[in-house]
Parts: structure tokens; C-alpha cells; sequence
């Protein structure tokens, strides 16, 4: 590669990463005309483009990323989260699935690959929640959690579709897990209580609520669940 070409990448992904994102882009179109056969250079467009909420422009550049290289596990993830935010899952899954396929193939992520791949999982369980599709759900979010245990958001979602589902223990048990590494965590202790209360133990749900309290005295979702939780 020519060595301006290379430093016009360079300073392309340089004003990314600063949050100068109309600069990269204009650097890095330029780059993509005069190195048209780099895929690195098309997924970082479809980066760009999809922050500036350009969808249908960042899936065009993943393509093209996926055109010049097919086994490109980022570009199949970053397509799949595109997709997924256009309200496209069919064509999210597809590509998701792509990604785990060469993912079981190549066995190797790096930590920032470990934490997409364990937000897709997170993504797609939570178009599956949406959809009530309760099983397949739960099945991503343990997917989330089997690559990045330590994701307290996910850890809450599982619980919160353990409840949907009717297991209270199970959900009973994430949540504790989350609230004993997160004691303040508002909305796991929320989800907690209601395990709690549809399980028929209120004196329990009570409790969690109100202690919630003493350290967010003015939230009003906790208050809500509290009157509901005492008047029932």
C-alpha cells in the first residue's frame, strides 16, 4: 500500500476513535476510492456511517467488506447489529449466524470481538423478548453470558425472561447474582422484587423496595412497585 495511502487511513480512523467522525469519514471515502480492494477500510466506513445513523449507507459498506473478504467475522457481526437496529431480525440473524459459524471455525477473539459477539447474543435475545419468543431468548442471553460472564445487563435480561416465563427460582437466582455485584443496580433489584412478588413472597419484594429507597429515595418506578406491591 502506498505509505500516503496508509497514513490517510491512519488519520482516518485516528479522528474515530476521537469522536470526529465526519473527518474520519471524509479521509476514509477518499481511501476507499484510491484502495478500493480493502476490506478493513469498508467496515470502518459502515462503522461510521451506522453512528451517524446512515444505515442504509453502513450496510452498503459492510457488503462491500464481505464482497472482498466472505470469512470477515466483524463485518458479518456489525451487518447483523445494522440490520437489527433497521428492525430487519430476519436479515440480522442470517448474518449472525454467519458470524458464529466462523467463529466456531476460527475459535480465536479478541477481547473487543469477544464483547461484540457477546452484545450481538444480547441484541437478538432482546428481539426475541420483544416478540415473546421467551425460549430462544433465554437461549441467547446464555450465549451472552457463556462469552462475557461478567455483563450484569445480560445477567438482568436473563432474569427478567425467566420471570416472563414463569421461573421464578431461576430468575430469583441471576438477579441475586447481579445485586450481590451490584448492590445499587435499581433495575435488577426492581426485577428482583417482582420475582419475588409473582413467586408470592410480597413480605420479601416489600423489603427489597424499600431498602431500594434508602439510597434512591426519588425513584419513582421503585415507589410504583412498592404501592402496588402493599396494596395488592
Amino acid at each position: 500500500m502506498d505509505p500516503e495511502l496508509k497514513e490517510k487511513i491512519k488519520r482516518g480512523k485516528a479522528l474515530f476513535d476521537q469522536g470526529r467522525i465526519h473527518e474520519g469519514l471524509t479521509l476514509l471515502k477518499e481511501a476507499s476510492e484510491e484502495a478500493v480492494d480493502y476490506p478493513d477500510i469498508h467496515n470502518q466506513l459502515g462503522l461510521m456511517y451506522s453512528l451517524l445513523g446512515s444505515f442504509q449507507m453502513a450496510v452498503d459498506s459492510f457488503k462491500k467488506a464481505l464482497e472482498l473478504n466472505p470469512n470477515y467475522l466483524e463485518s458479518h457481526l456489525n451487518l447483523s447489529i445494522t440490520y437489527n437496529e433497521m428492525g430487519k431480525y430476519s436479515e440480522a440473524v442470517n448474518e449472525y449466524e454467519k458470524a458464529i459459524k466462523l467463529e466456531e471455525v476460527e475459535g480465536i477473539l479478541t477481547k473487543g470481538m469477544r464483547a461484540k459477539l457477546a452484545n450481538a447474543h444480547k441484541e437478538l435475545g432482546i428481539t426475541y423478548l420483544e416478540i415473546e419468543e421467551f425460549e430462544n431468548a433465554k437461549r441467547e442471553f446464555l450465549k451472552a453470558l457463556k462469552i462475557a460472564p461478567q455483563y450484569l445487563d445480560i445477567r438482568t435480561l436473563l432474569g427478567n425472561t425467566y420471570i416472563k416465563m414463569g421461573e421464578f427460582e431461576e430468575a430469583i437466582k441471576e438477579l441475586e447474582n447481579v445485586v450481590g455485584a451490584n448492590p445499587q443496580y435499581i433495575n435488577a433489584r426492581i426485577k428482583l422484587a417482582v420475582a419475588h412478588y409473582k413467586k408470592g413472597d410480597r413480605d420479601t419484594a416489600n423489603n427489597i423496595l424499600k431498602e431500594t429507597l434508602t439510597f434512591a429515595p426519588d425513584n419513582e418506578k421503585v415507589k410504583a412497585f412498592l404501592r402496588l406491591s402493599e396494596n395488592d
